[in-house]
């Protein structure tokens, strides 16, 4: 184990190629406002991932796969509603999928145009990745986002559920040999 490089790297030091996302040392989270007055946060596991850098550190693509099924909010009920048809119907769709690239430089990374698909719908977002670190042999990056929900057609009103949900991914990535 390197442990972490205090300083962030610059995204045209990272070497190009294809790197894949370690999904056991990755976390995907969001929150979103629940019935007007409260804020909810949860968590998504990551299945898998995977990025192509060029030269000069282009992010020519990027993917991840969430597992819709196992989404926690820490409220059992409050999860298994998230389940139902009207919402994520994670039962005939369980795997939620996020596209993205080419990228543009931003001011600390990446901005990325993306697809988020789920439910049997797609919708764009917006995203920007920043790399924090180099360790063990990979990098880290943090992706963030806005994600508005009335593009994937769920039924539930946005005073119930809001309708943007922010995302917050913390990604750790290997160069795939």
């Amino acid at each position: 184990m390197t442990g972490r490089n205090p300083r962030p790297p610059t995204i045209s030091g990272i070497r190009s190629g294809d790197w894949r996302v370690i999904p056991e040392s990755s976390t995907a989270g969001f929150t979103v406002r629940d019935k007007l007055v409260t804020t909810v946060h949860g968590t998504v596991p990551i299945r898998s991932g995977n990025a192509t850098l060029a030269s000069a550190g282009l992010l020519t693509q990027a993917s991840v796969e969430l597992d819709a099924t196992s989404i926690d909010t820490g409220n059992a009920h409050r999860d298994r509603d998230l389940a139902k048809p009207g919402i994520l119907d994670t039962a005939a769709h369980p795997v939620v999928v996020v596209t993205a690239g080419p990228s543009t430089p931003g001011p600390q990374g990446w901005e990325l145009a993306a697809t988020l698909a789920a439910r049997g719908a797609q919708c764009p977002l917006t995203l920007q990745a920043t790399p924090l670190s180099e360790e063990d042999g990979g990098i880290r990056v943090q992706v963030r986002g806005r994600l508005d929900r009335k593009g994937l057609g769920m039924s539930v009103p946005s005073f119930i559920i809001g309708r943007y949900l922010d995302l917050d991914v913390d990604l750790l990535l290997t160069a795939d040999t």
